[in-house]
């Protein structure tokens, strides 16, 4: 509704006043009659228009970074296995470890002069749990490296640009609760893993005297571990190494998977007669697990030891080479 003016008047019916007799005296001068007094009304002040919110900018969503490429993309490993505790099981024994770090260098190089455009990359393969052939305090037959003893191969490497391969051989343990225990060495993105079939001799056998064996089920479960290790801590793809020499260490092959972000590395560790090494190389890597092939080269034990040359014409070629 609209409210009347303030300037409105009122009309008066004159016919309706009396008629009175004035007497002859001077009346005092009328008042002028007043009409309806104006208020002067503030004008309202009206309240500001809402302002519109700024448009918030919209939320930019990061890129997704792309994959790290596995180690093998391009490249070559070229391997140097033991521990610096018995010189007889390995490389890394029979040297200072500045030494076997310029050695392995040096012999990655030569490789990479002969490999064509793949780069050849040099690694350590520690043996971190050492099965024994006596009872040992924590029932498992195994005894470890020192936090120490490892830390230093990996200071090793990242003072050389190495890569590290931790060598797990299962005694009476497990593969799962193996690779557990060196979970803090693994978040380190140049560490990775291996496991040996031939002494995973259950919770009732006996190292060197029962045969070991592992299926493809704990491939699996390495591989899955491995794999969700890299997704949480955001690591590179990581290795999985398997040692194979004797038919019946693997079983049910069949059911390995291929996951992401992890590499299973069949590696042929028989030794002896070249030929017969090599009728073995051809035979294993034709599995189903055998997703990387490697071809173990004994020094002492090879007759006769096959040169570079010799390990790059094998067919197929080696994404590996180990030396033992």
């Amino acid at each position: 509704m609209h409210a009347a003016a303030p300037g409105a008047s009122r009309t008066i019916d004159e016919s309706s006043v009396p008629t009175t007799t004035v007497p002859p005296t001077v009346s005092p001068t009328p008042k002028p009659a007043q009409g309806p007094r104006l208020e002067l009304r503030q004008p309202q002040q009206q309240e500001p228009a809402p302002q519109a919110e700024p448009a918030e900018a919209p939320t930019e969503v990061p890129p997704t970074p792309a994959p790290v490429p596995s180690l093998f993309e391009e490249n070559q490993l070229i391997v140097y296995y033991g521990t610096p505790l018995a010189p007889g099981l390995g490389v890394l024994g029979t040297m200072p470890p500045q030494e076997v770090a310029q050695r392995l260098k040096d012999h990655a190089r030569l490789y990479d002069d002969l490999n064509g455009d793949r780069r050849a990359i040099p690694t350590l393969d520690l043996i971190y749990g050492v099965v024994q052939s006596e009872p040992t305090a924590n029932g498992l037959y195994l005894s470890y490296l020192s936090d120490d003893r490892v830390n230093e191969y990996i200071r090793l490497a990242e003072e050389h640009d190495l890569q590290v391969i931790l060598d797990l051989q299962i005694g009476r343990s497990t593969v799962a609760a193996e690779i557990e225990k060196i979970e803090r060495f693994l978040l380190n993105p140049r560490v990775h893993v291996a496991i040996d079939p031939e002494y995973a001799v259950g919770p009732n056998g006996y190292p060197i005297h029962t045969s070991g064996v592992i299926s493809g089920h704990d491939i699996n479960g390495a591989q899955l571990y491995l794999q969700e290790l890299t997704e949480k801590h955001n690591l590179p793809p990581k290795m999985l190494v398997v040692h194979q020499f004797m038919d019946g260490t693997i079983i049910e092959g069949e059911v390995t998977a291929n996951l992401p972000n992890v590499d299973v590395v069949l590696n042929m560790d028989a030794f002896g007669d070249y030929p017969e090494k090599v009728k073995k190389y051809r035979h294993y890597m034709a599995r189903p697990y055998a997703e990387r092939r490697s071809f173990n080269i004994f020094l002492k034990q090879d007759r006769p030891v096959g040169t570079e040359e010799d390990v790059l014409a094998l067919d197929p070629m080696p994404d590996m080479v180990m030396y033992q």
